[in-house]
């Protein structure tokens, strides 16, 4: 199939040869290859005048030909081709239309080609006509689009067709931002569809581009469209109305509340109430909603406030003021006492400046006042359903409370209805306990709205929309159920705004609960704000180097002010904020100094962690301050060894550490191909990053380290061409730049890959090449698997004995220590895999079984679940051989259940045969039937030989069965088109001679029966 040549020339240009990109060695491969794009054809005295404009002719003509073989010789055909000898031209049979093309052709249709201007970023050295020709096609291409995007634009506007209008818009403005036309058509459209809080917006942007940059105010034309937004605004009245909050839900505290006020209407026993929860959860709308609701009341309303909470009694001088009119009105009292009641609590009531009030008020004092209270309150409630209303009980001053709380415990014809925040100090628990111990207090907490209940909210303040659920979930998560934030977002909603930002209403919100912290409390919430996971106390401390009991202190301080939650995460005490917007907004008011600052240190103290106690689950988090301190080398090495982890479990035959085995369990194939996105992603930063760094011996290493896992994945999913040439790349790289650590893992690589395709001969040259450098780095561990291995190659060319001495040794090697035997633990137990291999080749089956049990009990212990769904396959072999196919099923099915949770590609069809063997022997046909029906799928795509043999050694006995009539199943025989011996012949081609003895023995009494007929 011919190869097909692409060129994307909007933008940063490339080059895609069957949709893969191709770079060039030279740029001027580039710019020969984008004018013949664009111009179809050219002679060859322009191109090379144009091109090499300082050199001779006969020097620019000798480039050009060279330039031109250079390119179809690294596109591996004649892409470039000369009709005659002046002329040049790309073939137009390999070559598909460009992105300029296409647009130049159709610029309506294919307006959205037009990504970026022509060749951006492009330009050669020493060639100025080239550039100047780039530079009057970025001209064209950009003045056709700008007269096609108007057409389109002003067509899809009378089509009704609005969904591109707006984007289409903005690419005019990013064009020249200083063109109002575009501007002015932008806000008529939002005009149009009814946006007016966008036409503002849109006004100020243009506003503040034009002043910061050229000095001057927006036309009279757009000022004009500016002004009739706001006439359309302010004559809206149901617009502003439909800004207003429409209550929702809180049904069950609404029944209780209503229940306790009709009592309390009812002159029946009742209860005072307490509102409590987080900020802007809803307390003073369901309170307001009551009241407004309630009838024939005296309403009586205090605040308490922050500022005021060393105010001894203002909140009682409050509710005395509103009282006092009504008092001397009814002539409850007679003015004489209640001047003198208010002279002795409150002289500055009376504003007389002589009298000085004792801020030091004593109990006795505030029994006295409490029974003057609760005598005007009786006297009142014979006329009076008295309510008092008090916002804010978190700040209420200490008399006041021993007041409040006198009063509740006394009081039988008041009803008391409170807010409280959920930071309250001591004082205010332990009044809840005292008054609701007497059964006084009715207590109803408000909890921000669940998950499920956003939708609705949305719909009943916007009734005339309907929006869909991933809307609804992004509120969600913003919100975090915060009724208070969600308005907010509502607003934005129905102005047609973004729900990505916080208003200065929730900033304002937010900042006012950081009000009266400490300095040092400030500070380790700005420290914990910077951290992804619950950083724990000793890490601040290190942060801010101060002591734990510092912070200790500073963090159950702010926990008080229900700021920070703490939590106990491995004997570690972990501290969060409780609302991620909190968190959100400290970070952001944090200078972009002092984010790098912080984050590297954050970093740093996170890698000496890593080093020091090789927690895996440090990776990503170093790799996040890494990435937040602008050290993005350093963030992708440690991001990729994240991902190595799992891609290494997965992948790996014989890891060479232990991890849990629900590491492998959980990691499912469609949630490993999510891991295996972010890995490409971390290719694509690296290619993108390139230009800058390079030359750096870092990057280079890190590019390695990208091959190398790349090329592994690659191999270990079959894709064998592409995985070797990274390999190779690796091994290229390594030698130029001497890193022998990552050369011995290429070459270790190479090694499983002739391992998976059965090639024994180069398998050989590899170890060699590895042993030869672990020798020269004394690296005893590496010997100790590079032995295994070649005992592995001894075993693949027939040589038992040579096979079963290095196994032994390796496991000699690995069993110096009880640490170096748990960390190989794996690579242990794949040589007893080995031994029972030979073992099973000499027909010494128990013996065989032994060292399998070997094998696994390693692997078991150490839960190395990819290498034990190999050993489980190779005892259930160990168990055929010796005729016990009731064990031999049992450990092939434990396998087979394995494999559905773990993508490893080894012993697959093995399991699969075996298994299908056994189904043969015991009758079960239908299951024999399926099999041979999977086989015949993917067969074809088998690289290994003995994987396609031990399928042909299935066939030929099938087949064989089906031939002496002692198996008949039409329906089998439908699946087997060709002789049995065909199979067989087949099936010994692909066998190996020496390690596939038991199957080839196998085959051959099955046949005997034939030979002897024959």
């Amino acid at each position: 199939m011919r190869k097909v040549l692409r060129c994307q020339l909007f933008g940063n240009p490339q080059i895609f040869l069957d949709d893969q990109p191709v770079f060039f060695a030279f740029s001027k491969i580039n710019a020969l290859i984008y004018y013949l794009t664009v111009n179809i054809s050219a002679s060859r005295d322009e191109i090379a005048g144009m091109l090499w404009p300082n050199k001779t002719e006969q020097n620019a003509r000798k480039n050009l030909r060279n330039t031109i073989y250079q390119a179809n010789k690294e596109l591996g055909a004649e892409f470039i081709v000369s009709p005659n000898k002046s002329i040049l031209q790309l073939d137009g049979a390999l070559v598909a239309p460009s992105d300029a093309r296409l647009f130049t052709e159709d610029p309506i249709h294919y307006l959205d080609e037009y990504r970026d201007e022509f060749l951006k970023g492009f330009f050669l050295k020493d060639s100025e006509s080239f550039d100047l020709w780039v530079i009057k096609m970025r001209n064209f291409f950009e003045q056709k689009f700008i007269q096609s995007c108007y057409k389109k634009v002003a067509e899809d506007i009378e089509n009704n067709h609005l969904e591109d209008v707006e984007k289409n818009i903005h690419r005019l403005i990013d064009i020249d931002e200083y063109d109002e036309r575009n501007y002015q058509m932008l806000m008529r459209f939002y005009q149009n569809s009814h946006r007016n809080g966008k036409v503002i917006e849109t006004y100020y942007s243009l506003a503040g581009t034009l002043n910061e940059e050229l000095g001057i105010q927006p036309s009279d034309e757009t000022r004009k469209i500016y002004e009739d937004t706001l006439t359309i605004v302010k004559r809206n009245k149901e617009q502003k109305d439909a800004t207003k909050y429409r209550f929702f839900g809180r049904t069950a505290e609404l029944e209780v509340l209503e229940a306790n006020l009709d009592c309390f209407d009812r002159n029946q026993p009742f209860q005072s109430v307490l509102i409590q929860g987080d900020d802007g959860v809803g307390k003073t709308a369901l309170s307001q909603l009551v009241l407004n609701n309630a009838s024939e009341i005296l309403l009586v309303k205090a605040s308490c406030f922050q500022a005021e909470q060393t105010f001894t009694l203002r909140m009682w001088r409050e509710i005395m003021t509103q009282l006092e009119p009504i008092v001397l009105t009814e002539s409850i009292m007679t003015e004489t006492l209640w001047r003198q009641m208010c002279q002795r609590f409150f002289p500055s009531f009376l504003d007389i400046a002589s009298t000085q009030f004792e801020e030091k008020i004593r109990d006795t004092d505030i029994n006295h006042l409490s029974q003057f209270l609760l005598t005007i309150m009786d006297k009142l409630a014979a006329k009076y359903h008295i309510i008092v209303y008090i916002e804010n009980l978190q700040w209420i001053d200490q008399p006041s409370l021993k007041l409040l709380t006198s009063l509740l415990l006394h009081n039988q014809n008041c009803l008391f209805l409170m807010t409280l925040r959920t930071d309250h100090h001591r004082e205010v628990t332990d009044f809840i306990n005292a008054v609701s111990h007497y059964d006084k207090l009715l207590q109803i907490t408000l909890k921000p709205f669940p998950k499920e209940a956003i939708k609705a909210f949305v719909e009943k303040q916007i009734p005339e929309q309907q929006f869909d659920y991933e809307i609804c979930d992004k509120l969600y998560e913003e919100s975090e159920g915060n009724p208070m934030f969600l308005m907010e977002y509502v607003k934005q909603l129905r102005q047609g705004g973004s729900i990505n930002y916080m208003t200065a209403k929730i900033k304002k919100e937010l900042e006012f609960s950081l009000v009266q912290l400490s300095s040092m409390e400030r500070s380790v919430l700005e420290v914990v704000a910077y951290f992804k996971n619950p950083p724990y106390i000793s890490m601040i401390a290190l942060i801010l180097e101060v002591s734990e009991q510092e912070i200790a202190k500073a963090v159950a301080n702010i926990s008080e002010r229900n700021l920070l939650i703490e939590q106990a995460i491995n004997s570690k005490i972990h501290v969060f904020f409780k609302k991620k917007k909190l968190r959100e907004h400290i970070y952001s008011c944090q200078s972009a100094s002092k984010i790098r600052l912080i984050h590297e240190k954050i970093a740093r103290l996170l890698e000496e962690q890593y080093k020091a106690s090789n927690d895996k689950g440090l990776l990503s988090l170093v790799a996040y301050h890494y990435k937040n301190a602008d050290q993005e080398l350093k963030s992708l090495d440690y991001e990729l060894s994240n991902l190595e982890l799992s891609l290494k479990f997965q992948h790996e035959l014989f890891p060479i550490y232990n991890e849990q085995s629900k590491v492998a369990l959980e990691l499912h194939p469609l949630e490993f191909q999510k891991e295996f996105e972010k890995f490409e992603e971390i290719g694509h930063q690296l290619k993108s990053n390139e230009e800058l760094y390079g030359d750096m011996n870092d990057y280079q290493q890190l590019l390695m380290k990208y091959l190398y896992l790349e090329g592994r994945y690659l191999i270990n999913r079959g894709d064998y061409h592409s995985g070797i040439e990274d390999i190779q790349r690796v091994i290229v790289q390594a030698k130029e730049y001497h890193h022998d650590d990552i050369l011995a893992k290429a070459y270790r690589q190479m090694i499983y890959f002739f391992i998976q395709t059965d090639n024994a001969i180069e398998m050989a040259l590899y170890i060699d090449m590895a042993m030869t450098i672990a020798i020269k780095s004394n690296d005893h561990e590496s010997i100790g698997i590079l032995l295994r291995l070649k005992g592995l190659y001894h075993l693949m060319i027939g040589e038992l004995s040579e096979a079963e001495r290095l196994c032994q040794e390796s496991i000699t090697i690995f069993t110096i220590s009880n640490e170096v035997r748990e960390k190989y633990a794996s690579n242990i137990a794949a040589s007893y895999d080995y031994l029972a291999e030979i073992e099973r080749l000499r027909k010494n089956y128990n013996q065989a079984v032994f060292y399998m049990k070997k094998a696994i009990a390693l692997c078991e212990e150490t839960s190395l679940i990819t290498s034990l769904v190999i050993f489980y396959v190779d005892m259930g072999i160990s168990y055929f051989a010796a005729g016990n196919y009731q064990q031999a099923r049992h450990y092939l099915q434990r396998s087979n259940e394995m494999y559905t949770n773990i993508i490893s590609p080894w012993k697959r069809t093995q399991l699969s045969v075996y298994l299908a063997l056994i189904d043969l022997l015991e009758g079960n046909y239908q299951a024999v039937y399926e099999s041979l029906l999977r086989f015949s799928e993917v067969q074809g795509q088998m690289t290994n030989p003995r994987d396609s043999g031990i399928v042909y050694f299935f066939k030929a006995i099938v087949k064989h069965l089906l031939t002496i009539k002692a198996l008949d199943t039409p329906k089998i025989e439908k699946l087997l088109n060709y002789s049995s011996n065909h199979y067989y012949k087949k099936a010994v081609e692909n066998l190996s001679a020496y390690r596939d003895q038991f199957e080839l023995n196998y085959l051959k009494d099955t046949f005997e029966e034939v030979k002897t007929t024959e």
